[in-house]
């Protein structure tokens, strides 16, 4: 008896198996969209009084502003990796994101798009911790948005 129910048990295990590791992708891509949500609004959170500073809606204050640009640049590359395989839009996770397919169509693009953000940060922040005069700090923040811009403009859906 024991070898008829063998097939049987081999099967199931190898069903719990597959059910198992859908299940392990789906928590991933869970994790991998909540991680670079929450990473994206960390940035934005820092963004918005450099903006504030630069369109002169609140006063400029240079010890603030390196702060932020700091924080920023530090913050700039965490999101990118979470763009996972299988977590974009239409990718049947059931989750709301605005991260759009194209991504995965577009990589090598999507990823120099990352590594320029990257680059303009740590030259914001480089440029508030040396001193730089305010009008050159309001251009390289103009840079900062725009190449943000770039990459919302081309994958983001809103």
């Amino acid at each position: 008896m024991t070898v008829t129910f063998r097939p049987l048990l081999t099967s199931l295990g190898l069903s719990a198996a597959l059910l198992s590791s859908a299940s392990v992708q789906a928590l991933e891509v869970d994790k991998a969209i909540e991680y670079r949500q929450s990473a994206l609004r960390v940035m934005a959170f820092q963004t918005g009084p450099l903006g504030d500073m630069v369109q002169g809606d609140i006063d400029y204050d240079a010890e603030d502003f390196a702060l932020r640009a700091n924080n920023l640049a530090s913050l700039a590359h965490l999101p990118w990796e979470a763009f996972i395989e299988g977590s974009l839009q239409n990718d049947d996770h059931g989750i709301a994101t605005e991260a759009m397919a194209v991504i995965a169509d577009n990589r090598d693009d999507f990823i120099s798009r990352q590594e320029t953000l990257v680059d303009e940060t740590d030259t914001l922040a480089q440029m508030a911790n040396d001193g730089a005069e305010f009008d050159e700090l309001r251009r390289q923040m103009g840079t900062v948005v725009d190449t943000c811009r770039g990459c919302h403009d081309n994958y983001r859906d809103n």
